[in-house]
Formats: C-alpha cells, sequence, structure tokens
C-alpha cells in the first residue's frame, strides 16, 4: 500500500514534534509525509525543518482553517491511500504502520479503512464492524483512525463552508453518492489529541451537522423507532444517556 500522511499544524510545536516522532521512527518506510503549516508564529517551522529530510514536501504559509490545510495536503498527496495525522496525534507503536499494511492484505479492499479510536487519556471508542448511513447519522469517523482512498478526493475536496465537520460532511456525501465500502480493522492507528480547536466546539458541531442533515433533507425522524432502537448499539460507548436524548428527539 501507498500511503501518504498529511500534517496540517498551526502554533503547536510540541504537539508537532510528538507526531514528527511517531512518524520517523516507523518500522515500515513505505510512505510519503506532508506537512502544511498554517504561518506558525511559534517555534513549529524549526521543528519542521529539525526532520525536514523525512519529509516529502511541507510548507508554512496562511490558511483559512483546517480543512483548507487538509486540502492542500490532499492536492500534494500521490499515496494511494490518506491518513490525516494532525499535530499532536501521534501513531500508536513505532510498528503501527508495517503491522497495518500487513493486516490490509488479508483483508478485503475497501476505500475506507478504519480503526478504533483512542484518545490521548488512553479512553478508546469502539466502532461498529459495520458502517452505514445509519451510522453517520448520529456519530462520525474520527480521521487520525482512517485510512482514505486518494481517487475519492477527485470527486470533492473537503468543503471549507464547513468549519468543524467537513469530514464528517465528506464521508456522509460519499456514501449516498457513491455507496463508498468501510472496513474494520484490529490494529489501532492513532492516539488522537482531542483538546482544543475544533475538539472543544461541541455545540457548532451539533449545529454544523444539524445544517448539513437539513440541507441532505435527511432526518432522524426518517427512521422508525425499530431502526432507532438499532442504532443504540452505535451510542452505547457513550452511555444510556444518550440513548436517551436521541429517542427523546425522536419521539417527541
Amino acid at each position: 500500500m501507498n500511503l501518504s500522511i498529511i500534517t496540517i499544524n498551526k502554533n503547536n510545536s510540541s504537539g508537532l514534534e510528538k507526531t514528527c516522532l511517531s512518524v520517523i521512527t516507523q518500522t515500515c518506510k513505505d510512505f510519503e509525509w506532508i506537512i502544511i503549516d498554517g504561518a506558525s508564529e511559534d517555534n513549529s517551522v524549526s521543528i519542521i525543518e529539525k526532520y525536514s529530510d523525512r519529509m516529502t514536501y511541507w510548507v508554512s504559509e496562511p490558511d483559512s482553517g483546517i480543512y483548507n490545510a487538509m486540502n492542500k495536503g490532499i492536492l500534494k498527496a500521490t499515496g494511494d491511500y490518506l491518513l490525516f495525522l494532525n499535530s499532536g496525534d501521534f501513531l500508536m507503536y513505532p510498528w503501527t504502520l508495517e503491522e497495518v499494511f500487513n493486516e490490509i492484505k488479508t483483508c478485503k479492499q475497501a476505500d475506507v479503512y478504519f480503526s478504533d479510536c483512542v484518545h490521548n487519556d488512553y479512553d478508546v471508542i469502539i466502532y461498529p464492524q459495520d458502517i452505514n448511513l445509519e451510522f453517520f447519522i448520529i456519530r462520525m469517523l474520527n480521521h487520525q483512525n482512517t485510512l482514505t482512498r486518494r481517487e475519492l478526493f477527485n470527486h470533492q475536496l473537503f468543503n471549507e463552508k464547513y468549519k468543524i465537520v467537513a469530514d464528517w460532511y465528506f464521508f456522509i456525501t460519499e456514501l449516498i453518492q457513491y455507496n463508498i465500502s468501510f472496513f474494520h480493522i484490529k490494529n489501532n492507528i492513532a492516539v488522537y489529541f482531542g483538546e482544543g480547536g475544533i475538539s472543544l466546539n461541541k455545540k457548532e458541531r451539533l449545529l454544523e451537522r444539524e445544517t448539513i442533515l437539513r440541507e441532505l433533507n435527511i432526518s432522524r425522524n426518517n427512521f422508525s423507532l425499530i431502526k432507532i432502537l438499532k442504532l443504540t448499539k452505535y451510542l452505547m460507548p457513550y452511555g444510556l444517556y444518550k440513548i436517551y436524548l436521541l429517542l427523546k428527539g425522536h419521539l417527541k
């Protein structure tokens, strides 16, 4: 598998170095590495220059947000699959990519390979084996734990109209329009650094998701109560209270 790792960063030099160290120590070297820095004013550029001999491409220039930076990385990528490993995120182990690549060789081909999500406090978000539209109605995949076929971005880049959930919009529209395939791999890919930035904007994230669902003419009420009850398996890792909120929203 030819992989492109895309790392975006802005004023997070300590997190960036953690990410860099996890990439350069991989036992498998069959990947390209792209860093897009948003004209950082801290020590980030020095960190990039420190490891630049291991990078395929890097740039430090102003951008209009996280998805603008990710799109810049996509346009530079040449790998068959893309992994978005933002500054602060890090690959699980030095042998992670080697094990992931070996596992994928034995799996059926998919547009998106994904693993469970490991948070930086090592709390694990367990995803179901089957990913479908019903899953995306109430949940999402973290891009730090997905390998996405680069050719999908020929359909569309991340929609920069959305500042928080453009990756969720990408997956849900690709699923609706092209019926893309997902495969759950056993080897966890990365530890997700979920502090600051997008991760804290919970209210704004929910508002963007609701706006998108309305624009796509998708409503939770389109699903029967039986289907909603089936969906609770996707919420179990989050607890019974969220299941209650979903049912309450469906029944009112």
